[in-house]
């Protein structure tokens, strides 16, 4: 089935929505990626027919549901009342009998009402905190199983990139991924230690970096879907009372 709105076309194959895109790279591999309407995107050569194409979709349904699926399981979701934290919303809880503004108890923040208005400024010296003493100790950690050697490490306030690596091994990472999940920010300190080896994306990139991160193709598809939200986030404290 094939149906079209304004903007794209939507194919139906007992019962999974799916959008078709070509791309001009070179591509040995149909990839999978979910899009902003939570609707799967399949992403073919440019030489492939769109008859090929939804034969290629029919024989492997039950493949690309399974992925899918798993794309669904690793998504985000952040809604009042919470902030992002390692992947998981985390609930923040008005507590007046707390001596400090803001701070962070096992599973769950605990703001003093009187610094409501502040929330969003609170959280984000407390994330970034974190990320100054969670992202650099990782990163060395993983340069050692990769038997690579970082020069320097440095958390910034970036508005577009996840990391970079210097000429001279200087690697910088974004302070807004440890609202990411584990796994989703391993990749990232992997991909920016590949490139002291590769400094640059070729094949042989890739390649390493699946050697130690074989799942890649999926954090990447994560920090896709989500990371415009890392980078718009807020906290809204609609109906939080006071414990």
């Amino acid at each position: 089935m094939k149906k079209q709105d304004s903007r794209v076309v939507v194919y139906t194959i007992d019962g999974f929505e799916f959008r078709i895109e070509k791309s001009k790279q070179y591509l040995k591999k149909v990839s999978l990626r979910i899009d902003r309407d939570g609707r799967a995107v399949l992403t073919f050569p440019w030489r492939v027919s769109e008859k090929d194409a939804l034969q290629f979709v029919k024989d492997n349904l039950k493949k690309i549901r399974s992925s899918f699926k798993r794309f669904g399981e690793h998504s985000m979701s952040n809604g009042n009342d919470t902030l992002l934290y390692l992947g998981v919303p985390r609930k923040i809880v008005l507590d007046s009998s707390v001596l400090v503004p803001f701070r962070f108890d096992t599973d769950h923040f605990i703001l003093n009402p009187r610094y409501a208005d502040d929330v969003n400024i609170l959280a984000q010296r407390w994330l970034i905190k974190r990320a100054e003493e969670y992202l650099p100790k990782r990163l060395m950690e993983l340069a050692q199983k990769l038997g690579v050697r970082c020069m320097k490490v440095q958390v910034k306030d970036v508005k577009s990139r996840w990391g970079s690596c210097s000429s001279k091994g200087t690697i910088s990472l974004n302070w807004r991924l440890i609202m990411a999940p584990s796994d989703v920010i391993d990749y990232v300190l992997i991909h920016e230690l590949a490139h002291i080896v590769h400094p640059n994306h070729s094949k042989y990139f890739w390649e390493y970096v699946a050697t130690f991160c074989p799942d890649y193709k999926l954090h990447r598809s994560w920090l896709r879907k989500n990371g415009q939200q890392l980078f718009n986030w807020s906290v809204k404290l609609d109906g939080v009372k006071d414990s």
